[in-house]
């Protein structure tokens, strides 16, 4: 064997060893990274929803500064509006959940009536008893929907902080082209990088907000019509869960559905159940996809690992941001050569296929 053939093979074995190598290091890498992020999760927590709700209006300060408004100017212009939107729609549902939080122990009693009732037409067995499991459904919905309640109303100062760090942010976005282009000026490739995944991620983050505003509108606006109570409320949550994959919108519709439940007997919750599903099928199945795309969107697998893995780190907090902090990933990982394989694994089987 010549020296040359011997080199080559040296080479092919340092290869091979340094496969395992690096996937032990970056195994050990995320270990580390999840466990320190769960250690300050309450920190990033803030700083994550500051920054989206930065990128959601980042647009319109830019917007404004087009028009000749300054910077500064336009970030309070901003922050003066999105405060004045916050106060006025925190008081209403703020009041409105209250109103319903004193209103549940009479939804217990009429849910619990209703259980007992539907179990005269259910035969029971000893080891199998439809009494135990409808008054368990019970307790947990009524559970479900106070600690929802709970949650809207004590939700006041972290929503004060994240405002007050998204203005400090929207006031360095409005010159971050400038600070950018002066640093990397003649790094043409890390500039174009760093545009695009601005770009990408901007646009996800507006659009997203934009489908699940539309999709809260709608469905209040159809339940006010229908003479659903509190549908102000339900519009709000459902705006906000809509960020939860699969199980946000099941859960943001239960106390409609139960009230329309309770109004006008198991149609009008049916009813409720179809407006639901209608809105939300035209608003992820056909405007969210036209506007979007398909360069971002996410295989069903890898989105529901991704709820599970943000819902340890960050708790519930991680569980509504699932969404955005799994795009950002996936664009990072579309931003280089050597990972782009891995983003496409990420996406929908469509999107594999033609890559």
């Amino acid at each position: 064997m010549t020296a040359k053939e011997y080199r080559g093979d040296e080479n092919i074995n340092s290869n091979d060893h340094s496969v395992p190598a690096k996937i032990l290091l970056y195994s050990t890498a995320a270990v580390i990274l999840t466990i320190g992020m769960r250690e300050i999760a309450s920190i990033l927590t803030v700083v994550f929803f500051s920054v989206f709700t930065a990128l959601i209006f980042t647009p319109l300060v830019r917007w404004l500064k087009q028009r000749g408004i300054p910077g500064t100017l336009s970030v309070i212009l901003v922050i003066l509006l999105f405060t004045l939107i916050i106060l006025v729609l925190g008081v209403i549902v703020v009041e409105a959940a209250l109103q319903f939080g004193n209103q549940i122990p009479s939804y217990q009693a009429q849910l619990t009536e209703l259980a007992n009732n539907l179990t005269k037409y259910i035969p029971s067995y000893e080891e199998f008893s439809i009494q135990s499991i409808l008054r368990s459904i019970v307790s947990i919905t009524i559970s479900l929907m106070a600690n929802t309640v709970n949650g809207i109303v004590n939700a006041g100062a972290t929503v004060g902080i994240i405002i007050v760090t998204a203005a400090f942010l929207l006031i360095d976005a409005a010159n971050t082209s400038e600070k950018v282009d002066s640093e990397i000026g003649k790094q043409s490739e890390l500039r174009l990088r760093i545009s695009k995944f601005s770009k990408k991620l901007v646009k996800f983050i507006v659009i997203r907000a934009e489908i699940n505003l539309i999709t809260g509108i709608t469905i209040a606006l159809l339940l006010f019509i229908g003479g659903i109570d509190y549908a102000i409320l339900w519009g709000v949550l459902i705006f906000l869960l809509s960020y939860i994959p699969y199980i946000g919108l099941v859960i943001a519709s239960v106390p409609p559905i139960m009230l329309a439940l309770f109004k006008y007997g198991p149609l009008g919750a049916l009813a409720v159940i179809l407006i639901i599903v209608a809105v939300d099928a035209l608003a992820e199945n056909v405007l969210f996809p036209s506007l979007m795309g398909k360069g971002l969107q996410l295989s069903p697998a890898f989105l529901f690992l991704a709820l599970l893995y943000w819902n340890f780190v960050f708790g519930l907090a991680g569980v509504l941001l699932s969404i955005p902090l799994t795009i950002v990933l996936k664009i990072i990982l579309e931003s280089f050569e050597e990972t782009k394989w891995l983003a496409r694994l990420m996406g929908p089987i469509e999107e594999t296929e033609e890559s």
